[in-house]
């Protein structure tokens, strides 16, 4: 019956764009975006129906400050959050997420989360690009392995940012603009300063962002510093941003530079976890716990173009490193007991930190070739070597006799979860778009990748892993793709797309070794975990005319020796029982859905549009994928005048009932109505406005709560009321 519901929505949808296509035409073209999915150039209508754009005015209408800002109106893709204090762990495409979702700036891998073997959010999560200065967002759903290698066994995240041509040119040599913002969901505050220069042979461009804010409210009720609160905690955020961009040259040679820096502050009273708990016989009251969470991410970049009129249509050749540095540290006070007895009275203050460097250097080239058969060719090469650390301290002092202690729930201190480690990758990959004269285009893609990890242990791991030895892991593999593009006519095109996926094992998987005695759980090293491998299937159309714009795709994912967490059994220590976990390959897991969307301008000025995502997702005993999303859309009417313009959307999803376990919470279903608008009085200035959850619903994100179990208090992880944000723009 579901599927029957489905499949009448796409037809609707298209049964509309074929009825708009005999209207007469009052409006201009749709204009196309340029995505760079195919590692080239090319216009939206020519992609796959898997690729998808997030513009400048989505963004806008989203009041993006964050990653979950950024794909709020994306149906099919979400962002595990942690708003009690962890924030956005990444990017969840198609219930794939984690690491095995490639994450890009401007082509650059951004450094990998770290859960921690945790909750849906992240130790070190991923959301670490400021918003305001994207140009676009583009996303491929699905594996890509064949141009990106084994990070992108889930779909591929590229965040664009502005550059000095989006602002200046021979016609106008200077710019400057000026951005406020503000939220009422967090009280936060956000200014983006924007200077661009343009001279016959250089450009360049500085952005600085400031913001300030608190934690984000959700519908919560109790605001009590105990276990039973289930509004978010309190807390002070502040972040900056630094991106600079230059480049010399003249049309053929250009040589270009970046420097990007970014930083975000969380200090957070953790009151949540405030009060007595009780774990057997042993009752813990805590009287203070704070959170001081830092990120740095450095980005330096330097590279050469070369465009060509030739058969050689472009190459370029960059040099980066990125540097990410984040602390997690907290204060805890205690005191414990067991009965009437006191056990302890102490202060905790932990020290804790997640590291890593990348430096890579990237070569691609663009060919083309005319005859009978014109030929596109995009062949490159690829190195990166990673650096990743994640060391951990911890003083705990006792609050009566003043003694020091380096143990803690049964760990010493110094100590790492995971030895550090050094990986290196070396790819190589090319791809020939073949169009033949009736229109076809045949695209074929192979990748080689080789992958190298070596661990180093010290007496920091050893503290926490006694037996453990350096690890070595290394594995290759040759992942093909090919894609078929058949015209149907002038206005409709059909996709069909096969790909194999790739992913050798994380960094911390195999060697993670971590246990807490107080809360009774431990994480144990698997040193023979093999590298995860998918085939993907794709069949799509779209459709396009002058009034109206189209798609719809089906899509079948199978992956095998896929990591996951697993519960392997129970050990004792100290007569107390520990539940050990440890990352094994699973034999089968497999995805499969059908998304679709549309816009059609049927009067001057007025747009609806409209998409839908639904999906499956199944592990080897059959029990559903918890991270699979719910059936889930968007609907959106605009209308726009040259100075001003009104928009409303509304973001909906249903009841997420196919859970792995009947303790698993089932997130409600839920219609939540959006509305805003924008006014341009001067050429100078820009004023927008929007109101979110404007009836006030409450409701919860799937991807924040997937897989976690149903407890009292639920509603600490709901998302934000009726909420608003206002900007102002000055650009000269």
């Amino acid at each position: 019956m579901k599927q029957k519901v489905i499949a009448c929505v796409i037809g609707a949808v298209f049964s509309g764009q074929l009825y708009a296509a005999q209207m007469p035409v009052a409006q201009a073209e749709i204009e196309p975006v340029v995505v760079t999915a195919d590692r080239n150039a090319q216009t939206l209508d020519k992609a796959a129906p898997n690729v998808s754009v997030i513009g400048r005015k989505t963004l806008n209408q989203a009041s993006a400050q964050n990653l979950d800002d950024i794909v709020m109106y994306e149906s099919g893709v979400s962002v595990p959050s942690d708003n009690n204090r962890r924030g956005h762990a990444g990017i969840n495409i198609r219930g794939i997420d984690g690491n095995r979702i490639l994450m890009m700036v401007d082509g650059v891998r951004i450094p990998e989360s770290y859960a921690g073997g945790g909750s849906n959010g992240a130790i070190s999560g991923r959301d670490m690009v400021e918003s305001d200065t994207l140009k676009q967002v583009d996303i491929v759903k699905g594996p890509y392995s064949a141009l990106y290698g084994s990070d992108a066994l889930g779909g591929v995240v590229n965040m664009v940012t502005l550059s000095p041509s989006d602002f200046v040119d021979e016609g106008k040599r200077g710019h400057f603009g000026l951005k406020h913002g503000y939220r009422s969901r967090d009280r936060s505050h956000g200014v983006t300063a924007t200077v661009a220069g343009f001279h016959e042979n250089a450009e360049g461009l500085l952005m600085l962002t400031r913001r300030q804010g608190h934690e984000t409210e959700n519908m919560g009720s109790d605001t009590s510093y105990s276990t039973a609160r289930t509004a978010t905690n309190p807390q002070k955020n502040n972040a900056y941003n630094i991106l600079a961009k230059g480049n010399i040259g003249n049309e053929r040679h250009r040589l270009e530079t970046l420097y990007e820096q970014y930083y975000h502050a969380n200090d957070t009273v953790l009151a949540n976890g405030l009060g007595s708990q009780s774990r057997g016989p042993v009752t813990i009251a805590t009287s203070e716990s704070n959170a001081h969470d830092r990120i740095r991410r450095q980005r330096i970049e330097a590279g050469y173009r070369y465009t060509g009129e030739g058969r050689l249509k472009e190459a370029n050749l960059t040099a980066y490193q990125q540097k990410l540095r984040t602390e997690d540290d907290a204060v805890d006070a205690s005191i414990t007991r067991m009965g009437a007895r006191q056990l302890g009275n102490s202060t905790r203050y932990s020290d804790y930190g997640f590291n890593q460097t990348i430096r890579g250097l990237n070569g691609r080239g663009v060919w083309e070739f005319d005859g009978a058969v014109k030929q596109t060719i995009v062949a490159g090469a690829e190195y990166k070597h990673t650096e990743t650390a994640r060391p951990r301290d911890s003083l705990t002092v006792d609050n009566l006799t003043g003694a020091v202690s380096k143990v803690y729930a049964g760990s010493t201190y110094p100590n790492k979860t995971f030895p550090d480690s050094k990986r290196k990758t070396f790819s190589v990959y090319a791809q020939d778009s073949l169009t033949f004269g009736n229109g076809i285009v045949l695209t074929p893609a192979l990748r080689y990748e080789k992958d190298k990890l070596n661990t180093s242990t010290d007496q920091a791991y050893l503290n926490a892993n006694p037996s453990g030895t350096a690890t070595h892991f290394s594995d290759s593999a040759f992942t093909p793709s090919l894609r078929l593009s058949v015209p149907m006519g002038e206005q409709f095109t059909g996709f069909a797309t096969y790909s194999q996926g790739f992913r050798t094992p994380p960094f911390d998987s195999a060697t993670m070794a971590f246990a807490n005695t107080t809360y009774g759980y431990a994480v144990i090293p698997n040193a023979n975990l093999k590298s995860e491998r998918s085939n993907s299937f794709e069949l799509g159309m779209k459709f396009k005319n002058e009034r109206a714009r189209a798609q719809v795709t089906a899509f079948y994912n199978r992956y095998r020796n896929f990591i996951n967490r697993t519960e392997i059994g129970t050990s004792t220590v100290g007569r107390r029982p520990i539940i050990q976990y440890q990352y094994q390959n699973l034999d089968h897991v497999k995805t499969y859905g059908a998304e679709a969307s549309a816009a059609y301008k049927f009067l001057p000025g007025w747009q609806v549009s409209g998409s839908i995502a639904w999906m499956r997702g199944e592990q080897q005993d059959g029990k559903p994928l918890d991270s699979a999303y719910p059936l889930n859309g968007v609907l959106g009417l605009d209308y726009t005048q040259e100075k001003w313009g009104i928009g409303t959307k509304l973001r909906w999803s249903k009841k997420h009932s196919r859970v792995s376990s009947d303790t698993v919470f089932q997130a409600p279903g839920y219609g939540v109505w959006d509305i805003g608008a924008w006014y341009k009085p001067f050429k100078n200035l820009e004023i927008g406005a929007n109101i979110y959850n404007v009836g006030n619903k409450k409701y919860w994100q799937h991807a924040d709560v997937s897989g976690m179990s149903r407890t009292s208090v639920m509603d600490l992880y709901t998302e934000s009321g009726r909420n608003f944000a206002a900007t102002v723009q000055l650009k000269f």
